[in-house]
């Protein structure tokens, strides 16, 4: 019995051991913040993404202010990098080969976002989407995201134009149009008339649209109206979506357009 039970004892000891020994050997290294700065701010950016892995296991109190902005110079750096390959027209050139590198970009963005540093903004605005992270900085905002639609950065991609686009109206509709001064309606007005008129079926139009709606420009929705209905004019341009814009736009006429609300940090982290 005694043979038996010292028998169990050590297998379950070693078991134990085995244990142990696997998650220590299976946990990886935490890289010093110096060796999470050097990646991060290469010009590779294959290592820079790799950084992004070591800063998110630094310990908060060892992301220095150093850290930090070897994170945003990360994103400056893979901004300039999409900006060049747009510049190229080389449509050879993809922007993210390897597998995960565009679900690593997108962490690098969200990172940034996480600093909650205005002057980060203008980093933010050309990738799609993270309205609300943009609107989470508050009236601050408000100004980079106008600029931007008004003067997109050359070759800045059409669908991230339609997202700021988007961004405009979010605020419209959470702030409430009367907190704008007049000169700020009159140049969202004229943004939401250029991208109407240029009828882009690639998110532009629409928004553009959807931000008419929120300025309460009546003209422009007629004005939109007549050019979808107008065939000469839709001759010259490709006709996938005009059916789903004509909705669009008799649903701002009617008053019924139903179009996605900015729910601030707090609630969101309830979802």
């Amino acid at each position: 019995m005694k043979t038996r039970f010292a028998l169990i004892f050590a297998v379950t000891f070693l078991l134990n051991f085995l244990t142990v020994w696997e998650s220590g050997a299976q946990r990886p290294r935490i890289p010093s913040p110096d060796e999470v700065i050097e990646q991060l701010v290469s010009s590779d950016h294959t290592v820079s993404f790799n950084g992004i892995g070591g800063y998110k296991a630094l310990p908060l109190d060892q992301r220095t202010p150093e850290v930090k902005s070897a994170l945003v110079k990360a994103l400056e750096n893979e901004n300039e990098r999409v900006r060049r390959i747009m510049l190229s027209g080389d449509d050879s050139m993809p922007m993210y080969k390897d597998e995960g590198s565009a679900e690593r970009a997108l962490a690098l963005v969200r990172e940034v976002l996480h600093l909650r540093d205005p002057t980060t903004i203008p980093l933010i605005l050309p990738w799609m989407g993270f309205s609300m992270e943009i609107i989470d900085f508050g009236r601050q905002a408000f100004e980079p995201v106008l600029n931007f639609v008004e003067t997109p950065p050359s070759r800045t991609m059409i669908l991230s134009v339609g997202g700021r686009l988007m961004t405009l109206r979010m605020m419209v509709d959470y702030w409430g149009l009367s907190s704008f001064s007049s000169s700020e309606r009159e140049r969202m007005k004229q943004v939401a008339a250029k991208y109407i008129a240029g009828i882009d079926f690639h998110g532009t139009m629409s928004r553009a649209i959807s931000l008419a709606s929120s300025l309460g420009e009546v003209e422009l929705l007629h004005m939109a109206n007549a050019l979808l209905n107008n065939d000469a004019v839709m001759a010259k341009h490709s006709s996938r979506n005009r059916a789903r814009l004509q909705g669009t736009v008799t649903q701002a006429l009617n008053g019924t357009l139903e179009v996605l609300q900015y729910v601030p940090y707090e609630q969101r982290e309830r979802w």
